[in-house]
């Protein structure tokens, strides 16, 4: 018996972030066994934020201990070495968590570190091969060089970055649209074995069907996207869109249900 509740993007510390106490989650875990932060919990691409981040994090690890639920940390691009663990297998390898960064073959293509991250990441695929493992070893890498400044020699000036704006708005929406059909495409090659897959990554949250995979992003706590949070309970997976009120979050309304296995 089982009960794990998964969560993405919280970013801790940013300016965009609704979430800005661990307490403001903690009705979320009741009666659940374990928390799995599915990426980009904490923000390392900002000196500023970077540390207050990490405290925020480690202040809801404990409290969660606190409530006896265990936490498991997932590596996502914006905090590539919070732990070791890049993804989750549930149901016998049937349903895969792992922040789906790797979909993108720049990571995030709206961003101008893109075009650096492919060559990277492509050097990094020929020295390890072409594997599930290797994968997620190189994207990991390739987001910790764009999280620790390892590209900012190629940082557009701020007259280039106004011309960005719109191209990069426009590769948001596009990445918004492909983003199923790549993890799908990825998962096949990759991971053949799941039917169900749990991400974040994009800031915007869905369920589709590809192929005869189910894929959920659960969001972010923040613009542009209403966060939504996955439970799965021994055979059952459920969808919840999340509910904001007096400060804190809870579950609200069910998006989905699965009981597959």
């Amino acid at each position: 018996m089982s009960k794990t509740l998964i969560l993405s993007d919280i970013h801790f510390s940013t300016s965009s972030s609704t979430v800005i106490s661990a307490e403001q989650l903690r009705q979320l875990w009741s009666g659940c066994d374990e928390l799995v932060l599915n990426g980009d919990t904490a923000e390392a691409h900002a000196l500023q934020t970077c540390e207050a981040s990490k405290k925020l994090t480690t202040s809801l690890i404990n409290l969660a201990e606190c409530d006896g639920v265990k936490t498991t940390l997932i590596c996502g691009n914006h905090d590539p070495k919070i732990s070791e663990t890049d993804f989750l297998w549930f149901w016998d390898k049937k349903v895969l968590v792992f922040h789906g960064h790797a979909a993108f073959r720049g990571l995030a293509p709206w961003s101008w570190r893109a075009k650096y991250i492919v060559k990277v990441r492509e050097q990094y695929l020929i020295d390890s091969g072409d594997g599930f493992d290797e994968q997620l070893a190189a994207i990991r890498r390739a987001s910790f060089d764009a999280a620790s400044g390892a590209f900012n020699s190629h940082r557009p000036s701020f007259l280039r970055f106004l011309l960005l704006a719109l191209p990069a708005t426009l590769h948001v929406l596009l990445g918004w649209w492909r983003f199923p059909s790549l993890i799908e495409r990825w998962v096949d090659k990759y991971a053949p074995s799941a039917k169900y897959i749990i991400v974040g990554h994009t800031h915007h949250a869905g369920i589709w069907t590809r192929n005869k995979r189910i894929i959920v992003n659960t969001g972010c706590f923040g613009f542009p996207s209403h966060p939504r949070a996955v439970i799965i309970d021994n055979d059952v997976i459920t969808v919840y869109r999340l509910r904001l009120s007096d400060g804190n979050y809870s579950l609200g309304r069910v998006c989905s249900s699965w009981k597959a296995r």
